[in-house]
C-alpha cells in the first residue's frame, strides 16, 4: 500500500490512479484511490494499492465531479517512481500543479531561508522573469540581472511555508508562461543551489554537463536511410539525427551531444519507406552519467547500466551495451487449437523481433518431431505468428504470440494453444478443449452432486488452473478444461478429496485462479473473498453451512412493503458492533432500534464488494461476494434470516450499470467480454455479450436461492438502457442491448418467485421502464420526491405536487409503478436535502412529519430513508464512518415522538386495503401551501398536508371534502406527536361527525387524516 500525500486547494479532490496498458492488451487496470482526510501538515492523504509485479508504468492525477457527476481534471499528469526491488515507495508527496513528485516530507525537517536557482535555457527565456508560489497560495514575481553561460540565475528569499515547499516557473520578455507540464516541485531537500532547464521539470542539484550518446541501431530488410529521432518527455527538445555512418555488419552509428543526468528517449524512422515510424513500443529512454556511461531507463523507473555505447534492435525498446547476437534457440511447438482455428497443415511461422516493420525469419515449417525452431536475440521480445490453410485453400493468419527470451538459457521451449495469444510454459492438457459432463448453472464456484464446480469465462487464455490450500498453491494446481465454444473454462473435485476425506470443513477454504500458468487472479464470480485486493485470495461457500430459521417466510405481496433505506456500516455501531451484524443486533435484541421502527423490509445499501472498507457500495468489485467488512456471507445471511423472523422484507441494491475503477478483476479475466463503453463511475457493462448476461442474471439467482433476498433495487438503470446513446454519466458508448439484458434478469428471476420485486433507479422517469410488458416492477418517482422536497422548503408549488401525488393515475399503469419517498441516500448524501434541514430552523420535524404522511399514506410503494422517522437533519456523510446516534434517537423527546408520528402512519397503511395496493388516490385541494387528498374506493381516508404557515379554521366544503361523514383518525399535533413547540389543532377525534358542512381545524406545518365511519 502506498500513501499519496497532496497538498491541493479542492474541498473534495478525488485521485485517479491508472498504468499503461500491457503489449497485447486492450485494458489496463485503473482505480480512484481511497481518501483518508488530512495529515497534521495540511497534506491530503489517499491509499493506493499498487502491484509492482506489473511491469507497466503507474501515473496518478487529480480531479474533481462537477455538477452531472462528470470528471473535471484540475491537475497534470504524475508517474509513480519505482525504488529498489521495483517497489513503490510507501509515501509519496505531491502538490497540484507539479508532475514531480518526492519520497521525503518536504515539513519534516527545517526549511531553508534562501536559494538559488539556475536556468539552463539558450535565449527564449533570457531576459524574462521567474514565477513562484507556495502550494495553495497566491505567487510571487522575481526579475534579475545575474546570469551565466547557461543562463539567468535568481536569488530567492523565502518565507512561511515556501521554506519547505514551493512550485515555480519562468516566464519569457514577451510575457508568455511555460507550459504547465513544466511546472517544478522545489522542496527543502533539494537544497539551497539547484539547476533546471526551461520547460523540463526535472530538478538537478549539480550544473549541466554535456557528454555524447552513441547509439547503434540494426534494422532487417529496410533500405536506407535510417534516422534517430531523439526527444526529452518533459521539454520542448526535440531533433532528428540524419547522418547516421553505415557500418560494415548492417548496424548505423549515431552520436549527439546531449546533457548528463536528464533522460532522453529515441526511436527510429526511415522517412522514404511506408510505415515510416517504428511502433511505439519501440521507444526506448537513455539517460548519461556524469563519467559519460549510458543507463536504460526502463518502463517501471527501474535504471542499468551500460556502457559507452548503446546498441538497439529496430522494433524493440530493448538496449544493451555491447554488440547483441542471436544465440538464443527457441523450440516451439502446437499444443492444442481453439475452436474456430484453421485446421489445415502445412503450418508454417513468421518471426519478428517485437513489432519490428521486417521480419527476422518467414516461411518456417516444422521439424520432423512437430517443433518449430529458429534463433532470436537475448532480452528482446519476439514476436511470432503462425499460418494455417483455410477453408478456401489460402494460408490465414492466426493470433500474433510474443515471448521474451531468458539471459540465461540457450535453447528456450515453449507452448502454443493456436488462437490464444498467450504463450505457455508447460504443456496443457491433451483434451483441453471439451465440454463438461454437468451443465454450467453459474460462474463461479458450486456444489453439486458431490463435487465442488468451478467455471470462469475467460476466452482469451491458453491455459487457466485452480489453485488453492488443498493444491498447496501453485505445487499441484487442478487444470481447468474449455467448453467447445469457448465460452468457459470448467472444472470439479470432489468434496472428499477437497476436504482431504473429510478431515477438514472446505467452507472458508481459500482459492485462486491462474491463468495462462504465470498470472493468478481471483475469480470474478467468488461468494466471498478476503477482501477486493486483486493479490488476495477468494473463499470457498458452504451455503449449507448455514441453518435458517425462517422456513415459514414467503416473499409477501408488493402492497406489503413499506421500504427503510439503510447503510449497513452507517446505521449502527452500538454495543461494539460493526457492518450486518449490527443491523441484525437492533432487530433480535427486543430493545433494539429497529424493533421501534414499523417498516415491513429493509433496502440495504449495496452489500457487494467494493474496493476499500468504506464507502456507500456504489463502486462493485465483486457482484457474487458480501462486502468483508460488512462480515461476508454469513453474516448477510443471518440479517435476512432475522428479518423474516421478524415479518420483514429485505431488499438489495445492485450496481449493474458499470463496474468499480478499483480492484476490477474482470479487466483482468475477461475485459472485452464484460465492457465495451464507459460512465462518469467506471467502465460500462457490455449488456449484448452472453456470458455478461448469464455472469447476471445467475447473479439474482445467486442471491434469491443462498439469501433468500425478496427483491432488488437497480442503480441507474438510464446507463443500462440508454448506454449506446449520448446521455447523462456516458462518457463513452457502448453497444447497447440493455433493455433486453434487464428483461434477461427479469427473466431468471421470475422463473423462481414472480413476487420478487424488481425496482429501477431512474431518473427523470421511463415509465415504459415498469409498464406491463417492460422489464421493471417500480421505479423511484423523481417527480414525488423532486415536488415534495420543494413544499419542505416552503415553495407554494402544490399544483405540481398534485400531479405528482397522483402520477400512478397519470403515467403509471399500475399502482406498484411508483416508489415514493421524500429522502434516499443520494438527496441526503450528494446533497444536503434532508427534509429537516431543508424545511427550516422551527419547522424541520414538523414538515417532516407532512413529508412522511405524503410518503406512508399515498399511492405507490413508499421508501423512507434510515433516519428520516426522527427527523435526523446531518447530511449523510461521504468519506468517514460516523454512524447514525441511535442512543439519542430514543432518548430524545422530539426524535421519539416523530418516530411515534412515522410508526402510526405505518400502522394505518399496514393491512389497510382502503390504503394500500390500487387503492385510488384523488386530489381535493392543492393552494394556499395545502394539498388534501382520498384515499380508497370509497374515499375512506381523507389527508388534509400542510405545508404552510397558516393556521386555522378552513370550511371542509372548501377543501371540498366528499360526502359522507368523518372522524379524526390522526392529527400531527396531538400530544404523543407534538414537537418544535407546536400546539394542538384538534377536531374531535374519534367523536367527531364531520362532513362537508363543518369547518376542520388546520395545523400549521401539519397533518390531519379522517376516516370516513362506515
Amino acid at each position: 500500500m502506498t500513501k499519496l500525500h497532496v497538498l491541493t486547494q479542492r474541498s473534495e479532490p478525488k485521485l485517479w490512479i491508472w498504468r499503461d496498458k500491457a503489449a497485447g492488451s486492450d485494458s489496463a487496470p485503473a482505480y480512484e484511490a481511497q481518501d483518508k482526510g488530512q495529515d497534521a501538515d495540511g497534506f491530503r492523504v489517499f491509499h493506493a494499492p499498487l502491484d509492482h509485479q506489473i511491469q507497466q508504468p503507474a501515473h496518478v492525477q487529480l480531479y474533481t465531479l462537477d455538477q452531472n457527476q462528470n470528471w473535471a481534471w484540475k491537475d497534470c499528469r504524475k508517474d509513480l517512481p519505482r525504488i529498489e526491488e521495483y517497489r513503490f515507495p510507501e509515501d509519496l508527496w505531491m502538490s497540484e500543479g507539479a508532475a514531480r513528485m518526492v519520497t521525503e516530507n518536504p515539513f519534516a525537517g527545517s526549511g531553508r531561508k534562501k536559494i538559488t536557482i539556475h536556468l539552463v535555457t539558450a535565449k527564449k527565456y533570457r531576459g524574462g522573469k521567474l514565477f513562484f508560489w507556495a502550494p495553495c497560495r497566491k505567487g510571487r514575481l522575481v526579475t534579475t540581472d545575474k546570469s551565466d553561460k547557461y543562463g539567468p540565475i535568481y536569488d530567492l528569499t523565502l518565507e512561511g511555508a515556501e521554506q519547505h515547499t514551493f512550485l515555480f516557473k519562468f516566464i519569457d520578455k514577451h510575457g508568455n508562461y511555460e507550459p504547465d507540464y513544466a511546472n517544478r516541485l522545489w522542496v527543502a531537500q533539494d537544497g539551497e543551489e539547484i539547476w533546471v532547464h526551461s520547460q523540463a521539470s526535472a530538478i538537478s542539484t549539480a550544473p549541466p554537463v554535456k557528454k555524447s550518446l552513441v547509439v547503434h541501431a540494426l534494422q532487417f530488410n529496410i533500405p536506407a536511410p535510417l534516422h534517430l529521432h531523439l526527444w526529452q518527455e518533459d521539454s520542448d527538445f526535440i531533433t532528428t539525427i540524419e547522418n547516421g555512418t553505415m557500418q560494415p555488419d548492417g548496424w548505423v552509428r549515431f552520436e549527439y551531444p546531449v546533457y548528463t543526468g536528464r533522460e532522453y528517449r529515441f526511436m527510429l524512422y526511415n522517412p522514404n519507406v511506408q510505415d515510416t515510424w517504428e511502433d511505439k513500443e519501440a521507444r526506448r529512454t537513455v539517460l548519461l552519467a556524469k563519467d559519460g556511461v549510458a543507463w536504460a531507463v526502463h518502463g517501471n523507473g527501474r535504471r542499468s547500466k551500460l556502457g559507452k555505447d548503446v546498441w538497439t534492435l529496430e522494433g524493440d525498446h530493448e538496449l544493451f551495451g555491447s554488440l547483441p547476437a542471436p544465440d538464443k534457440e527457441v523450440c516451439l511447438e502446437i499444443a492444442a487449437k481453439a475452436p474456430g482455428s484453421p485446421q489445415e497443415e502445412p503450418m508454417t511461422l513468421d518471426v519478428w523481433i517485437n513489432r519490428a516493420r521486417s521480419l527476422l525469419h518467414t516461411g518456417l515449417q516444422a521439424d520432423a518431431d512437430g517443433c518449430f525452431r529458429f534463433r532470436t536475440y537475448p532480452e528482446v521480445v519476439t514476436s511470432f505468428r503462425f499460418y494455417g490453410q483455410g477453408s478456401q485453400g489460402k494460408a490465414e493468419p492466426i493470433e500474433r504470440y510474443c515471448i521474451k527470451t531468458e539471459k540465461d538459457a540457450d535453447i528456450i521451449y515453449r507452448y502454443v494453444v493456436l488462437g490464444r495469444a498467450n504463450v505457455l510454459i508447460k504443456q496443457p492438457l491433451v483434451d483441453l478443449f471439451s465440454d463438461p459432463p454437468f451443465p454450467i448453472h453459474r460462474p463461479g464456484a458450486w456444489v453439486a452432486d458431490g463435487q465442488v464446480r468451478f467455471a470462469v469465462h475467460c476466452p482469451t487464455a491458453a491455459s487457466v488452473e485452480v489453485i488453492g490450500q488443498w493444491t498447496n498453491w501453485e505445487e499441484k494446481p487442478l487444470p481447468m478444461r474449455s467448453t467447445r465454444d469457448g465460452a468457459y473454462w470448467w472444472a470439479e473435485i470432489s468434496l472428499g478429496e477437497l476436504a482431504g476425506a473429510g478431515s477438514k470443513p472446505f467452507h472458508g477454504m481459500l482459492y485462486k485462479f491462474r491463468l495462462n500458468q504465470t498470472h493468478n487472479v481471483q475469480d470474478p464470480a467468488a461468494d466471498w473473498v478476503e477482501n477486493s485486493n486483486l493479490e488476495s485470495a477468494s473463499k470457498l461457500v458452504d451455503h449449507q453451512h448455514f441453518s435458517w430459521t425462517d422456513s415459514h417466510w414467503q416473499r409477501p405481496g408488493w402492497e406489503y412493503l413499506n421500504l427503510y433505506q439503510i447503510h449497513p456500516t452507517l446505521f449502527s455501531k452500538r454495543d461494539g458492533l460493526q457492518g450486518l451484524a449490527a443491523v441484525t443486533h437492533e432487530l433480535s435484541d427486543p430493545d433494539g432500534y429497529l424493533r421501534k421502527v414499523k417498516a415491513t423490509a429493509l433496502l440495504l445499501m449495496p452489500t457487494c464488494e467494493f474496493a476499500g472498507d468504506h464507502g456507500w457500495g456504489y463502486n462493485p468489485s465483486f457482484f457474487y461476494s458480501v462486502e468483508s467488512a460488512y462480515g461476508g456471507p454469513d453474516a448477510l445471511k443471518r440479517l435476512v434470516d432475522t428479518c423474516h423472523q421478524q415479518g420483514k422484507a429485505v431488499l438489495m441494491d445492485l450496481v449493474f450499470n458499470h463496474a468499480g475503477a478499483s480492484d476490477n478483476v474482470l479487466w483482468s479475466v475477461a475485459g472485452q467480454s464484460f465492457f465495451d463503453g464507459d460512465t462518469a463511475w467506471g467502465a460500462m457493462i457490455n449488456f449484448d455479450h452472453p456470458q455478461v448476461i448469464h455472469f447476471f442474471e445467475q447473479n439474482l439467482v445467486h442471491f434469491m436461492e443462498n439469501y433468500r433476498v425478496d427483491g432488488f433495487r437497480f442503480d441507474f438503470t438510464r446507463v443500462i438502457r440508454f448506454g449506446d446513446q449520448w446521455i447523462d454519466h456516458v462518457k463513452q458508448r457502448g453497444s447497447g442491448g440493455g433493455w433486453g439484458f434487464l428483461q434477461q434478469l427479469r427473466k431468471a428471476v421470475h422463473a423462481i418467485d414472480k413476487r420478487c420485486l424488481l425496482m429501477a433507479e431512474n431518473l427523470p422517469n421511463d415509465w415504459d421502464l415498469s409498464h406491463p410488458g417492460g422489464p421493471m416492477d417500480t421505479q423511484w418517482c423523481d417527480d414525488f420526491h423532486d415536488r415534495l422536497v420543494d413544499a419542505c422548503r416552503g415553495w407554494d408549488i402544490m399544483g405540481k405536487l398534485a400531479d405528482a401525488m397522483k402520477i400512478t393515475h397519470t403515467a403509471c399503469m399500475r399502482w406498484h409503478e411508483a416508489t415514493i419517498y421524500a429522502e434516499s441516500h443520494d438527496e441526503v448524501g450528494n446533497e444536503p436535502n434532508r427534509i429537516s434541514h431543508v424545511a427550516g430552523f422551527g419547522q424541520g420535524m414538523r414538515r417532516s412529519k407532512v413529508a412522511a404522511a405524503a410518503t406512508l399514506l399515498g399511492r405507490g410503494i413508499p421508501l423512507s430513508f434510515m433516519g428520516s422517522e426522527t427527523g435526523e437533519w446531518r447530511q449523510f456523510p461521504k468519506g468517514d464512518d460516523s454512524a447514525l446516534d441511535l442512543d439519542y434517537y430514543e432518548r430524545d423527546t422530539s426524535a421519539c415522538r416523530l418516530r411515534s408520528w412515522w410508526n402510526r402512519l405505518a400502522e394505518i397503511r399496514f393491512g389497510n386495503p382502503r390504503l394500500e395496493g390500487p387503492a385510488p388516490l384523488r386530489v381535493t385541494f392543492a393552494q394556499e401551501g395545502m394539498l388534501t387528498f382520498t384515499r380508497g374506493e370509497g374515499n375512506d381516508l381523507f389527508v388534509l398536508l400542510n405545508f404552510g404557515h397558516r393556521a386555522g379554521w378552513r370550511s371542509l366544503t372548501e377543501l371540498n371534502l366528499p360526502d359522507g361523514e368523518y372522524k379524526e383518525l390522526v392529527n400531527s399535533t396531538w400530544g404523543p406527536y407534538r414537537v418544535e413547540g407546536e400546539g394542538e389543532h384538534g377536531n374531535g377525534g374519534w367523536d367527531a361527525h364531520l362532513h362537508r358542512g363543518n369547518e376542520l381545524h388546520i395545523p400549521d406545518y401539519g397533518v390531519v387524516v379522517l376516516e370516513r365511519r362506515s
